[in-house]
């Protein structure tokens, strides 16, 4: 089962409970599959950095989800996207890249240790950096080439 991470972000000018009715959709979308394993986590009403849809606050819902159906996705997705209340959504797959899925996969995982090598190989034949930043001589540089910041 892959794992997936949504972030929700929901019109602030709404109360708590309103919010969560107008997602409620969504929430029993993903509780319509069989096998499906579901956290909610509330970070509450929160200022926005700029505004979004002409909103300056906005209530955070973290939704942690295990589930086979990749559609289940896309239709959370789309459904979350033609609400109106839903002002930004950003779906992870936290498998993909660096979980479970990650190291069963051969290709990523030879690669992985083609890297290391190439590392380990290059750590031996270098070893050390060979200048130090104390050492950089500066004999070619010329007065005219400093130039002051304050005559700019």
């Amino acid at each position: 089962m892959a794992k997936y991470e949504i972030i929700l972000l929901v019109k602030g000018s709404l109360d708590e409970s309103v919010a969560l009715k107008n997602i409620d959709n969504l929430i029993s979308l993903i509780k319509k599959e069989k096998a499906y394993s579901l956290d909610k986590t509330t970070l509450g009403k929160r200022e926005l950095a700029y505004k979004i849809k002409n909103e300056t606050s906005a209530h955070y819902f973290i939704f942690s989800l295990e589930t086979e159906d990749a559609k289940l996705i896309k239709e959370f997705n789309r459904l979350s996207l033609l609400n109106d209340s839903v002002l930004r959504i950003l779906v992870t797959n936290i498998e993909k890249a660096y979980g479970y899925k990650a190291s069963i996969n051969k290709n990523k995982v030879e690669k992985a240790k083609t890297t290391r090598t190439r590392y380990e190989k290059d750590k031996a034949l270098y070893g050390k950096t060979k200048v130090k930043s104390d050492e950089i001589e500066l004999d070619n540089v010329s007065e005219d080439d400093n130039v002051d910041i304050e005559n700019e």
